[in-house]
């Protein structure tokens, strides 16, 4: 019996997707033949597998030739910072970029918050000053013919 031989295939992205609850917690599913590795780096360098790296923990699966991959963030990430998703096989290699925002900053959202406010404000005060220079305007002008007295 002659057992059919594989077809070799690229890493491929099947699915991500990242979760907040407790911690950041980010996953990645790959597919391809022979099965690919899958390592995350963060801003940069590669972070360990299977061990907690100063509040990161990673975990992954193989099972043929689908490879999972899960990283948890305990503490929360600086603005901006970049965590990227490789999957990667003799075949190919496929990465997804992840840009992290921290909670803690509200810089972006204050500001936003701060130009509403004083945009309603200054519109308060236009919209004010035009109807007091309009109403003696109004009480001077003359009739229209046709128009009650």
């Amino acid at each position: 019996m002659v057992l059919p031989r594989l077809q070799l295939a690229p890493a491929r992205l099947l699915h991500s997707s990242c979760s907040l609850k407790k911690t950041l917690q980010c996953s990645c599913s790959f597919h391809g033949i022979p099965t690919p590795s899958v390592r995350w780096l963060m801003a940069g360098p590669p972070v360990g597998v299977n061990g907690p790296d100063s509040g990161l923990q990673v975990t992954s699966l193989m099972l043929g030739p689908w490879a999972n991959s899960t990283i948890s963030l305990t503490e929360q990430p600086e603005m901006g910072t970049s965590l990227l998703c490789e999957g990667k096989n003799p075949e190919g290699t496929y990465a997804l970029s992840i840009l992290l925002m921290s909670g803690k900053s509200s810089l972006v959202p204050q500001t936003f918050m701060d130009g509403l406010i004083q945009g309603v404000f200054y519109g308060a005060i236009a919209i004010t000053l035009l109807f007091l220079c309009l109403v003696p305007l109004m009480t001077h002008c003359p009739k229209l013919p046709g128009e009650a007295r």
